[in-house]
């Protein structure tokens, strides 16, 4: 997320740079308007673009905290978000009677407990994140 708040500062740099060289040039009458009003889109445009890549890189700068683990019965282990976020949105990981270890929503169990729960964490992140609006 630092990356995009850079980029974010860069482009209002980058255009009020932009602003000060249009309204300097434009006093001057140094150029033909028209041709004037083209370089100021273009520079517009390049540090737009700067930014909406900056920003496309950062998308999944998005952090997660993760889920804070918990063995209850000996079977089974609770993930739930940490500093008090709802608990219903807690993932379940348990040991499956075939062998392995599952989490809701897996049809296949994962070899060792820390696979099923890296999967829950997942999967958790993903629903968070789906969340969020662009």
């Amino acid at each position: 997320m630092t990356d995009l708040i850079k980029a974010a500062d860069a482009l209002a740099e980058e255009m009020r740079l932009i602003e000060e060289e249009a309204k300097r040039t434009i006093e001057w009458d140094e150029e033909d308007p028209i041709r004037m009003l083209d370089w100021f889109d273009t520079k517009w445009i390049n540090a737009l673009s700067a930014y909406r890549q900056a920003r496309k890189s950062a998308g999944d700068g998005v952090k997660v905290k993760p889920l804070v683990w918990e063995c209850e019965g000996g079977w089974r282990w609770k993930g739930t978000p940490p500093d008090g976020f709802f608990t219903s949105v807690a993932k379940w990981v348990w040991q499956a009677p075939k062998g392995g270890f599952k989490h809701a929503g897996t049809k296949e169990p994962f070899a060792t407990l820390e696979e099923a729960k890296a999967a829950a964490q997942a999967d958790y992140e993903a629903r968070i994140k789906a969340a969020l609006e662009d």
